[in-house]
């Protein structure tokens, strides 16, 4: 039996480790309630990557012990986990920090995010609202794969949210 915990600004990584534990029957609970040790051998953390950071880690690896517990990671974000190599580029240094910690990691997965932009808070809205417009003044040859996956998300309606088979990510984590 594993833990699993999330760490959300939006509530995405929220609903995801809601459904990884629907299919799994392991506990969840949020980052913010973590006490100061972790008595579960595996935890599976579901965390929203914002600008290369994810949300929670921190306190998540303070309440790991090296030698009792290891890690799984899922980050949740905008890029599309078809991306292999933006995808390694969320997790490499991720892995580093669960590395200094010495803590087993079993495995990291991405999942893609969905995007609310009526329910971001102003601050993010300042960023990305001209990010996204002079994305969308140059030509699609001209914008790389993290502009394009950017622009995909923000296009997209909340009735378009990607579609994730829970139970397949479930079983890879075994």
């Amino acid at each position: 039996m594993a833990l699993i915990v999330y760490g959300t600004q939006y509530g995405t990584s929220k609903q995801y480790a809601e459904e990884l534990a629907a299919i799994t029957g392991d506990p969840v609970i949020d980052c913010q309630q973590l006490p100061k040790e972790l008595p579960e051998a595996h935890v599976i953390f579901v965390g929203s990557v914002y600008v290369g950071r994810m949300t929670g880690l921190k306190k998540v690896l303070q309440a790991l012990a090296s030698a009792k517990n290891e890690l799984t990671i899922v980050t949740v974000g905008m890029t599309d986990s078809i991306s292999e190599e933006l995808v390694a580029g969320i997790h490499q240094p991720i892995a580093a920090k669960v590395a200094e910690k010495r803590i087993t990691l079993r495995g990291c997965y991405h999942l893609q995010g969905k995007v609310n932009y009526e329910g971001l808070a102003l601050k993010h809205k300042l960023v990305i609202k001209p990010m996204v417009a002079a994305f969308k003044k140059k030509p699609a040859n001209e914008l790389d794969e993290q502009a394009k996956m950017l622009l995909q998300a923000f296009d997209q309606t909340n009735a378009n949210e990607p579609a994730i088979d829970f139970a397949a990510l479930a079983e890879r984590m075994k």
